[in-house]
């Protein structure tokens, strides 16, 4: 417990909060992965995972549907090539895009994953029902009414309430 967790304006630090609780499923995450022979870092799953689904995507696209910056996006494809799970190659399409595609070592490491992930998403399904609430949902959904109405908008709103 932090200094925060305990404050009456606790609620004014959703955001921190929620970092935490981050860095926690984060470094959790690593475990579990590594547990499960997997030998990528946790912050490059999804791209693993969106490669195995497609077969082969562009970097671009990778970014695109990831909504990550591309840079960061081509940062990973690296690492995860310098590991020997993907290679890029020539579309057959247009031979000047460059696509990205697993190895066999990657396949396999995409299967690991998948496996794992399978069991994570029942250990989160525990998760959720035991704090009484599907987090992802609700932090959808804190998201959605934020871009809907800010938070300037929001005390604007409750000093009229209060004046």
């Amino acid at each position: 417990m932090s200094f925060i967790d305990n404050h009456p304006l606790r609620g004014a630090f959703v955001a921190n909060q929620l970092e935490r609780l981050a860095a926690l499923i984060v470094a959790q995450g690593e475990d579990l992965l590594r547990d499960g022979g997997v030998q990528f870092p946790s912050r490059a799953a999804s791209t693993v995972l969106l490669i195995g689904e497609e077969g082969e995507i562009a970097v671009a696209d990778i970014a695109k549907t990831l909504t990550q910056p591309h840079q960061l996006v081509t940062q990973r494809i690296e690492l995860l090539m310098d590991l020997g799970l993907v290679k890029r190659a020539s579309d057959p399409e247009d031979g000047r895009r460059k696509i990205v595609v697993l190895t066999a070592k990657g396949g396999e490491q995409y299967r690991r994953l998948k496996a794992r992930l399978v069991q994570a998403r029942a250990a989160f399904a525990a998760l959720f029902e035991e704090i009484g609430g599907d987090l992802p949902a609700l932090i959808l959904r804190a998201m959605d009414a934020l871009n809907e109405r800010p938070l300037t908008q929001r005390v604007a709103a409750a000093k009229r309430v209060g004046a």
